[in-house]
């Protein structure tokens, strides 16, 4: 065998050495597919270790360790602990191996719920009193550390023979690396995920936590898509009390370690910075580094990534690297030359000293590097600089509102389409000139001006464009319907109005249905923002009609234009003809496989219409790897961040509330850090989670995020009158549940005039139902029966009969009926109805509904003697939370019969 394939070989091993020999076989075909004789060498290697019986006692390792042998001491196979019991969980299967423990999987069996754990336990040859005093630590590490990206701590303890468990949160994955590998992401993905692991990191060393075993079996990426940090088994607290090492046991591996761990040096932040270049080099290239932190001086001298990814290899390996990365290998090295060899080189300096100074500085830099600006670790002269600065202000506002990205390519697509070569040449050099104005003035360094901001540049270019590129109407129409868009994206319909009459002429004299598709569709997308989305639809056909669904840019248009309509059919209620339509723009979309970010709205309007239709578990399914595949690329997260919330919302359908309310919490801080915390854009999401709170029974929270709403809303005026309408009638229903009734009452009047103004009869509908029941705790039935008759009026034909809120309010306007009426004066039909309407709400919500409940109430009264009337009442009210509004309800309900009972005797 080569010495290359050794290389394999070994590093197959290294992969594997810590797994359960159940899983090397399939692994190793996995990772290494096409040479059968390097898969027998590691699986030799690998049995030939676990066959072993050195032993492995703690005293006897840790010379070897300090001179060089850390974490490659041999032990036999373990105990079989399966079924074993410790505290609330039961030991299933061994999953691995680390540090100084095995970790099992284990499932809770105390009858609380469902749960999963990864249970670490020290292995037979690390006994003693130094192991105790490292799970001790590491318990107390853990439990300092609250991060989204750092598996938690579930629980500890000791078992019965008196050997400490921990019990972690378990992460159902896989390696990083491989995550990355097997959905070939690209530099930018996998960047950004780094930038997560690094954020982790960070976090640990505020809390003055050293990882020290940071490696890829370290780094797992769940299903959910979402980072996690494991293993602080060797982990060091920076400040606590008798770290002195020069003696103790060095546990770490060394083709991760840095120099001064094998050197005995001082265990410092540096120590992770350097494991986190080891991951970023072998993230990028798809190599090792070679040789290891024991190696004699000199033997690891990291070389330029870029120079790695083009290295020839008999079986071509490179092309493979590259391929996962979504590259060549001489794409895959111009992409990596530059800045990113020399943050990797800077972070893996041997003197800890010159490497970056904290995790946060190489956050820094990379972060630097995506926004194309100069990085700390490449000292550039003038021309770097400007060339960052350049390519920095080509996408300035991409993160806000992609503007100058739609810029250059609708500067790209007039270039393209000019027919003569001096055509070409003339345009291009208007355009240049016009955009090179364009960024000149937006340079703080010109005249001293500040930073212009996304809104300043779009006006910048918005004046420019009426004095510029005079009789070039190929370029002209491009640019202003790329700044109108960009205009649009920050939610600024009024400037950007003008800009789409003039693209809208040019467009027409054009003859280029695409041209004209998107102007119309752009004028679409402002009627939506001024809530005028009826409007749309007529504009949308005219766009459709012109086009060819053949042709995949067209079909990409089409899909554009059905995923546009969709605003007015959901504030219509029209649910099926939104799954139907959507389908039809996914299918279309398979024509034009570019359009990632539409194909995402497309899936998430889709399954906002599931969960609508009852169809919450369909929703999920397709949601769940929508959200892991965006939270994975990272380029797009208001996509995600409107994906999350939707997934939220079938979670929440299917009673699973705690992921739900998490994921509504990701959703708005990710707006959050796009937009700040008073965008319009915020306020769907506000009301969202406004209302998730209100489910849980948190009701202040609840209050404030739709105080929060509307008032964002109500800022923006016409642009957000949706949002306000729902924010209003939200906050309503929370200031009644809340018992401020007034309140209640005054919020409700406003989203009721609101919403007849906007012709909403589903949002009018479900408002004056809840305006009839403050009405009803209130005594005021005249009006609280009229709000229910107009409710009913307004939903009927929206919903089936057997829909549940036709039943609640049509139960709600015979438990009115029965409280005027009293009990002699009921109409003749009454009970009959009671009795029916009781045996639907059961079917439609199930029997321990509350408002079922009310229903069977209605239907006992109806046949209860005069002192059997009391108890029905009080069986009601206990079966109710003491602070539900139906108490208030039912309150009024039983009056006629009997007085209301001693509340606190209940």
């Amino acid at each position: 065998m080569d010495a290359e394939r050794w290389r394999r070989a070994r590093t197959l091993f290294e992969q594997l050495a810590e797994r359960p020999a159940t899983e090397w076989e399939e692994r190793l075909v996995a990772a290494c597919p096409d040479d059968d004789g390097v898969r027998e060498e590691a699986l030799a290697l690998l049995r030939a270790d676990a066959d072993s019986t050195e032993p492995t006692g703690l005293a006897d390792v840790a010379p070897a360790l300090v001179s060089g042998l850390a974490g490659e001491y041999v032990e036999q196979a373990g105990p079989d602990h399966a079924g074993l019991r410790l505290g609330p969980f039961r030991l299933a299967r061994e999953i691995g191996r680390g540090g100084m423990g095995a970790v099992w999987l284990a499932e809770r069996v105390d009858g609380g719920f469902d749960q999963h754990v990864a249970i670490k336990l020290i292995r037979g040859g690390w006994d003693g009193q130094d192991a105790a005093r490292r799970f001790h630590a590491e318990r107390q590490i853990l439990a300092t550390l609250q991060h989204p990206n750092i598996a938690h701590l579930v629980d500890g303890g000791v078992s019965a023979d008196g050997k400490p468990w921990l019990a972690l949160e378990f992460i159902d994955g896989e390696e990083l690396r491989e995550w990355c590998d097997r959905r070939a992401l690209g530099v930018e993905s996998r960047l950004r995920l780094m930038i997560t692991v690094c954020a982790a990191v960070s976090h640990a060393h505020q809390h003055l936590v050293v990882h020290r075993d940071l490696k890829p079996s370290n780094i797992l990426v769940g299903r959910d898509g979402i980072v996690k940090l494991l293993d602080f088994g060797i982990a060091k607290l920076i400040d606590a009390p008798g770290n002195d090492e020069s003696t103790a046991t060095r546990v770490f591996t060394p083709e991760y370690a840095a120099p001064e761990q094998v050197q005995g040096g001082p265990v410092t932040t540096a120590v992770d910075v350097y494991a986190l270049g080891l991951l970023l080099h072998e993230l990028l290239t798809g190599r090792r580094l070679q040789g290891r932190a024991d190696d004699p001086a000199g033997a690891r001298v990291p070389t330029r990534p870029s120079s790695l990814v083009v290295r020839d290899d008999d079986d071509g390996e490179a092309a493979r690297i590259a391929a996962r990365r979504e590259s060549t290998p001489r794409r895959l090295r111009r992409r990596l030359q530059g800045d990113l060899d020399a943050i990797i080189m800077k972070a893996l300096r041997p003197e800890p000293q010159m490497r970056y100074a904290s995790v946060a500085a190489l956050v820094a830099d990379l972060q630097r590097h995506l926004d194309d600006k100069p990085v700390h670790a490449h000292r550039g002269g003038w021309r770097y600089r400007a060339g960052r600065f350049a390519r920095r202000h080509r996408w300035a506002l991409a993160a806000s509102a992609a503007a100058v990205l739609a810029l250059a390519g609708g500067l790209g697509a007039a270039l393209w389409q000019a027919r003569e070569a001096r055509v070409q040449r003339d345009t291009a050099q208007e355009a240049l000139a016009f955009m090179t104005s364009l960024f000149r003035n937006a340079d703080p360094g010109e005249r001293g001006r500040a930073n212009l901001g996304a809104r300043d540049l779009l006006d910048e270019g918005a004046r420019g464009i009426r004095h510029a590129l005079a009789g070039n109407d190929d370029v002209r129409v491009r640019l202003l319907l790329s700044i109108a868009s960009a205009y649009i994206d920050l939610d600024l319909p009024d400037p950007a109005e003008p800009l789409l009459d003039e693209a809208d002429a040019i467009a027409a004299r054009s003859g280029d249905p695409l041209l004209a598709g998107e102007a119309l569709q752009l004028r679409c997308a402002l009627l939506v923002q001024r809530d005028r989305t009826d409007a749309c639809a007529p504009l949308l056909a005219r766009a459709e009609a012109a086009l060819d669904p053949g042709d995949p840019e067209q079909a990409g248009m089409i899909a554009q234009g059905i995923y546009l309509g969709a605003r007015d059919l959901l504030h219509h209620n029209r649910h099926d003809e939104i799954v139907a339509n959507s389908r039809r723009a996914l299918t279309l979309l398979d024509r034009a496989p570019a359009r990632r970010e539409l194909r995402a709205e497309l899936h998430d309007t889709l399954a906002f219409s599931l969960v609508r239709l009852d169809r919450a578990a369909e929703a999920e399914a397709l949601l769940r790897p929508l959200v892991a595949e965006l939270a994975s690329a990272g380029d797009a997260p208001r996509a995600l961040a409107e994906a999350q919330d939707t997934l939220a919302g079938a979670l929440f359908a299917q009673g699973h509330n705690e992921e739900g309310l998490r994921l509504r919490e990701d959703s708005l801080r990710t707006l959050e850090s796009l937009y700040g915390p008073d965008h319009p854009v915020l306020a769907d999401n506000l009301i969202n989670l406004g209302i998730a709170h209100y489910r849980a029974g948190q009701l202040e929270r609840a209050e404030e995020l739709l105080e929060r709403a509307a008032r964002v809303a109500r800022a923006k005026g016409d642009t957000q009158a949706s949002a306000l309408l729902a924010a209003l009638a939200s906050l309503g229903t929370v200031e009644f549940q809340r018992g401020a009734e007034a309140d209640a009452r005054s919020h409700l009047d406003e989203s009721i005039a609101l919403a007849m103004q906007l012709q909403r009869p589903l949002d009018a509908g479900r408002a004056l139902r809840w305006r009839g029941i403050v009405g009803f705790v209130q005594g005021r039935a005249a009006e609280a029966r009229a709000d229910f008759e107009q409710s009913l009026a307004l939903l009927s034909p929206l919903h089936p009969p057997e829909h549940v809120t036709i039943l609640h309010t049509r139960m709600l306007m015979l438990a009115l009926q029965f409280a005027s009426a009293g009990p002699g004066a009921r109409a003749p039909g009454d009970c009959e109805e009671a009795g029916d309407l009781a045996r639907r709400f059961v079917a439609a919500a199930g029997a321990d509904d509350p408002d079922a409940r009310i229903a069977q109430a209605l239907e006992r009264l109806c046949s209860a003697e005069a002192d059997e009337a009391e108890a029905v009442w009080v069986g009601l009210s206990a079966a109710l939370p003491a602070d539900d509004y139906r108490q208030r309800l039912v309150e009024r309900l039983a009056a006629p019969w009997t007085p209301p009972p001693d509340r606190s005797a209940l």
